[in-house]
């Protein structure tokens, strides 16, 4: 009994998952009608913190997470909303701002991979 326990903390735990993205994101402003939608490609980089429930950029920025189980994370930062889906790796977002009279939406979807360490 003794060596199975030692056994079992001996291995390593991974508190943190990294995962690495490409995003297509297309941004849209109401300004006026000559503005485009513009589509943007974004990497970028994130972990999951599954015993601490957490969701955050790899830049340490933690997101307010609404949903966390083994199937779907959704979680929100500033005015973004982000859905994780863990099945497929796809991660999508959404969100809307406002300053003066433009408003300025976002909305994008692209895969996330695990980071190698």
């Amino acid at each position: 009994m003794f060596v199975v326990a030692l056994c079992t903390l001996a291995q390593p735990v991974q508190a943190r998952t990294p995962f690495n993205c490409v995003i297509t994101k297309v941004i849209i402003t109401d300004k006026a009608e000559r503005d485009r939608p513009v589509r943007v490609e974004e990497h970028m980089s994130f972990w999951i913190d599954d015993a601490a429930k957490a969701f955050a950029f790899s830049d340490g920025r933690r997101l307010r997470v609404t949903r966390f189980d083994k199937s779907w994370i959704s979680a929100n930062s500033d005015d973004t909303q982000y859905q994780f889906n863990r099945s497929d790796g796809t991660l999508t977002c959404a969100g809307s701002t406002t300053e003066g009279n433009t408003t300025t939406t976002i909305v994008g979807s692209g895969r996330c991979e695990k980071a190698t360490q």
